[in-house]
This record gives structure tokens, C-alpha cells and sequence, in this order.
């Protein structure tokens, strides 16, 4: 049986050698995703674990998925996923150096990220060094060192990464203010990186039960994707993580279900910026829901790029805008598709706003031609038959079908859920979701000639 990296190049060759067909051939008819054969392990403690062997190359790549996010976090939190993400590397009670040199010794890389729904950890290396990334995150599952030292350097990392992203540039603090007034009761009202009260309010308690909480077997998948032994892979993580026990408290706290938006809502902003702005924002699904995929083909439209709807006409066709980006963000819970510009001197964002408003008002009253439901559908479909040759990019894909949308073997079907999306069912969505109702409009006007808006920003 061939591997399934040379069935998938053989795949994606064919498939490019075809693109000139899509137009008259239905796309479902020339292409085909090799299945990826998944194996799935639950341990006695509630550890899952997810293996799929797939690859020629003598590389591994481990992921450790804690379901806790920025979603999570409680009141007076709001940052303590991100923090502890941080911390994880900083040594443990058993190793008292830091994580990565240890991942580095063996030739390997490591890093770490954190979402809205979940805080992963990753490595990738050579084969035969498995053992050694599973003994370590088994170590750390449970063993972290968590001092005051250590959470004052993070602390102030956490804090100065905020600023960098938020805090310093021009626009930083446009899409943290939007979600800010999107949402009223669910925590993704704050993004990950969290607030700076928070922040400097966390003590060695607070982080201590937070990770108490949730870097517990119960509250992990770990996902192996590469060239490797299913079945030493078994032993290793029974060996290493079978007798760490489950936690005992609650890892689902109650999350306030966001209430649907009935009327829209208008923000500005006053700043110390050259050029006006503005940022619309829709309410939509959470991901994995039957609207979720028409939606991922009219963002597709909308955003891709140079070519996408909105670039090509606020920046190349009508120059109202200097830049303009969107995208839709698909979560565990339902989150927000927007659109944001910053105008080009001597115009202003209603000129914008209203441009914007006549390509989704196109969505809504026109069907999509075949050749564009086409293009949208290939370039989805594209990037998920390239993830799979990389064995991080595929643990990846893996891990987020697992924990968010909880079900490993998704990854086998999620061609098939695009491939059949029609025009109408976009057109339908479009209707549903890009209505102003649904819409939370942010304006940010330059400091000079606004004195006379209501400045709403924070």
C-alpha cells in the first residue's frame, strides 16, 4: 500500500494538471483526498489520543490540546490561558530547565499558541526521539513550577507582547473594541492575549488553580501524526501519562451563551491616526454547524486575497481604501465574519460602509456563478490537500476536529461537506447573517477632524 504523502503528491499533481476543467467538469468528479487512517486511544484517566502514521520522512510531530481557551476564563482572568501558555516552558518541578533545550538536544523545534477554544502545545523531530516529547509533556502535564519569579517575567512578556500588538500600532486597539461591543456576556468579548487589570492582578493561587483546573488527562488530547509506531506510541503514552489522575474538578464551567444581536450598533473611535477607518462585524455560527459551510464559501469570496470581493473593490476598482482586509472567524462557539478598511485621505468610511453594503447586498439578491462557487471552492479545498503534507499542519487539522469540533474523523469528510454546498445555500446564508441587525459597525475617525463624534473607544 502506497503512504499517504505519495498518494496525496499524486493527488495534488493531478489535480492542478485538471484546473482548466473546473469549469465544465463538476469538481467532486476530479478530486479525491486519499483517507487518512486514524487510530484513537482513550486512557482510563480520560486522556484521549488521536494517531495517524502517514508520512516517509523519519518525522514526528506531537500536539498537546488543552481545552481551555480564552472562552474559559472567568472574571478577573481575562489573559490566564495565554499567561500559563507562557509559563509552560519554563521548567518543571522534576527538570528545572527550560522545556524547549531539551526538544532542541534531540533536533527537534517546539512551540505553542493559544486560541479562543484551546491552548496547544507542539513538537517536531526526529522519530526516534517520540519517547522523549511524550515524557516531557507528561512531565509538565502535571509538575510545573510555578513560582513567583516565573510569573512576573511572563507576566510583564504577556504584557509587552499586548502592547506590541495592541497598544503601539495605529489601529491596534480597533478589533480588541470591536469584540469588546460585538459581545456582551461570552468571554469572547476579550481577545486571548487578555487585559492588563487582569493581568497584573493574577497571583501564584490564581494561576495555580488555573492550571489545577485544567491541565488535567481529562482536559488533553494528544495527537501524533508522522512516520511512526502506533504501537510503541501506545506504550509510551501509557507508561508516561497512564498514572497521572484525572482532575476532580469541573473543566466545563458554565459559559454565558451570547444572546442574539436584534438591532445594530454603531461605535467611533477618536484617535491619533492619519486616515479615517471603519470595521463592520456580523454575528455568525459556530464552526462545524450546517451554516458554517456555505459561510466559509462566501468568506472565501468576500476575502481571498487580492482577488477577494471586497480587496478588489475598496482598494483597485472604487481607490476608497488604502487597505482592506476581512475574514471570518470560525470557533467552538459563534463568533464574528468582518470586514475591515482604512480609507484613503479625503475619504470617508460611510463611503466605504456603503460599498461594502452593495457587495453583500449582491450576495443576498444574486446567486453565485459557477465559476466563482468554483474558484471559492478550490482554494479551500487546495490549502486542505496541501496541510496534509506536513505532519504538524495534518496534527493540526486533527487536533481542532477532535477537541472543537469533537470528532477526529471529520478530517476524512470535510472535502465532501464543501464539495456540496450549492449557490442557493450561500445566497440563504448571506440573507440570514449579513443583515444590520446582526451588525456591529466601529468607525475610527483621526483626532483632528473629529470634535464633534461621540468618541466610544476605550
Amino acid at each position: 500500500m502506497k503512504s499517504c504523502s505519495l498518494k496525496l503528491c499524486a493527488c495534488i499533481l493531478g489535480f492542478l494538471s485538471l484546473l482548466p476543467l473546473l469549469t465544465t467538469r463538476p469538481l467532486a468528479a476530479v478530486l479525491h483526498l486519499p483517507e487518512i487512517n486514524i487510530h484513537t486511544v482513550t486512557l482510563p484517566n480520560g486522556l484521549h489520543v488521536v494517531m495517524a502514521n502517514c508520512g516517509e520522512a523519519p518525522v514526528v510531530t506531537v500536539e498537546v490540546w488543552y481545552h481551555v481557551g480564552s472562552r474559559d476564563e472567568q472574571p478577573g482572568q481575562a489573559g490566564f490561558a495565554h499567561l500559563l501558555e507562557h509559563m509552560m516552558f519554563d521548567g518543571t518541578k522534576t527538570l528545572g530547565r527550560h522545556f524547549s533545550d531539551y526538544i532542541v538536544r534531540v533536533g527537534g523545534i517546539d512551540n505553542a499558541y493559544t486560541t479562543t477554544d484551546a491552548t496547544v502545545y507542539w513538537e517536531t523531530m526526529p522519530s526516534s526521539n517520540l519517547p522523549v516529547a511524550l515524557w516531557l509533556e507528561a512531565d509538565r502535564m502535571r509538575n510545573l513550577d510555578i513560582s513567583q519569579q516565573t510569573l512576573d517575567n511572563e507576566r510583564r512578556v504577556v504584557e509587552e507582547e499586548r502592547r506590541r500588538r495592541y497598544g503601539n500600532p495605529p489601529y491596534g486597539s480597533v478589533i480588541p473594541t470591536l469584540y469588546d461591543h460585538a459581545f456582551t456576556v461570552n468571554p469572547y468579548r476579550h481577545l486571548p492575549i487578555g487585559t492588563m487589570d487582569d493581568l497584573d492582578r493574577a497571583s501564584i493561587n490564581n494561576v495555580r488553580n488555573f492550571y489545577d483546573r485544567y491541565y488535567v488527562p481529562n482536559n488533553a488530547t494528544i495527537v501524533i501524526t508522522g512516520k511512526f509506531s502506533e504501537e510503541d506510541a501506545k506504550e509510551y503514552i501509557g507508561r508516561y501519562f497512564g498514572q497521572i489522575p484525572a482532575g476532580t474538578r469541573s473543566v466545563s464551567p458554565s459559559i454565558p451563551v451570547e444572546p442574539p444581536q436584534t438591532e445594530e450598533r454603531v461605535v467611533h473611535m477618536t484617535r491619533d491616526v492619519a486616515l479615517p477607518a471603519f470595521v463592520e462585524a456580523y454575528h455568525i455560527p459556530a464552526d462545524g454547524t450546517p451554516d458554517s459551510y456555505p459561510l466559509r464559501i462566501a468568506a472565501r469570496v468576500l476575502s481571498a486575497g487580492d482577488s477577494g470581493l471586497i480587496y478588489h473593490q475598496l482598494v483597485y476598482e472604487k481607490q476608497f481604501a488604502l487597505e482592506a482586509q476581512s475574514s471570518a472567524e470560525f470557533s467552538e462557539d459563534p463568533n464574528l465574519f468582518f470586514v475591515f478598511a482604512v480609507m484613503n485621505s479625503g475619504n470617508t468610511p460611510a463611503q466605504g460602509e456603503a460599498a461594502v453594503n452593495s457587495i453583500l447586498g449582491r450576495l443576498k439578491a444574486e446567486l453565485l456563478s459557477p465559476k466563482e462557487l468554483e474558484k471559492a471552492k478550490n482554494q479551500i479545498l487546495f490549502e486542505l490537500a496541501q496541510a496534509r503534507e506536513d505532519s504538524r499542519d495534518l496534527a493540526g487539522q486533527l487536533g481542532y476536529d477532535a477537541v472543537i469540533l469533537k470528532d477526529a474523523n471529520l478530517i476524512n469528510t470535510e472535502a465532501e461537506r464543501l464539495l456540496a454546498v450549492t449557490a442557493e445555500q450561500v445566497q440563504a446564508a448571506a440573507r440570514r447573517y449579513f443583515v444590520h441587525e446582526n451588525m456591529t459597525l466601529l468607525e475610527v475617525h483621526p483626532a483632528r477632524t473629529a470634535a464633534n463624534l461621540n468618541d466610544g473607544g476605550q
